[in-house]
């Protein structure tokens, strides 16, 4: 093993250790000398690699930021999906991501995911570009974007929908609606507003996908 595979491994176990002890104490009561210590290095070596505890969870809430990606890109690519049934995944899947990861690490790490960190910041670029770029030329292929739509007023638009389902319980409990209510007239206004003009096919897959959620 030469010195460059040496500096990853030992960079990998501050890491993995860093992770676990997150899990299990919370960030805020897990100590930096701790960590360099079930690391099995100094203090010294740790900032070697890391210039404070603050970049050490910057990396990790990266990772966990790719890792949401990656089952966000795994769903993008299921052929047997629609475009519709995508974008729905998508909204469920991040609600499911940031509750697991606030239950996982506290307040600290969603706290950092949603402030500029550079770590963080870097990734949501560069995996962003990637997602939108692939559901995007799907909803244009499947006629639920009109060509005269910009790619960028799409990528707001989407991105406001996925990231509803945070302030959800909020909006549906100053309404006279229903949450289900609702999530089907912000429905119609994302799907059927972006298109233009209601076309019965697209309208069908719709109503077919809340029967089967109803079922």
């Amino acid at each position: 093993m030469n010195r460059e595979e040496k500096k990853a491994l030992t960079r990998r176990q501050i890491i993995d250790v860093a992770t676990r002890l997150f899990r299990q104490h919370g960030i805020h009561n897990t100590d930096l000398k701790t960590i360099a210590t079930e690391a099995g290095v100094s203090v010294v070596t740790f900032y070697k690699y890391f210039d404070s505890k603050e970049a050490l969870i910057g990396t990790i809430a990266a990772e966990q930021l790719n890792t949401l990606f990656d089952q966000i890109m795994a769903i993008t690519n299921q052929t047997d999906l629609r475009f519709i049934e995508k974008i729905k995944a998508f909204a469920q899947l991040s609600q499911q991501k940031q509750q697991e990861i606030a239950n996982t690490f506290g307040d600290e790490m969603m706290q950092l995911l949603e402030k500029d960190d550079s770590a963080v910041r870097a990734v949501a670029e560069s995996r962003r570009d990637e997602f939108f770029e692939a559901i995007i030329e799907q909803g244009r292929d499947e006629g639920f974007f009109t060509t005269n739509v910009s790619t960028t007023a799409i990528r707001v638009y989407i991105d406001m929908f996925v990231t509803y389902p945070n302030v959800q319980a909020s909006l549906a409990s100053n309404s006279d609606l229903t949450r289900r209510e609702l999530d089907a007239q912000l429905e119609e206004l994302f799907f059927f507003g972006l298109m233009g003009s209601v076309d019965a096919a697209h309208r069908d897959q719709l109503n077919e996908i809340r029967k089967q959620q109803k079922g």
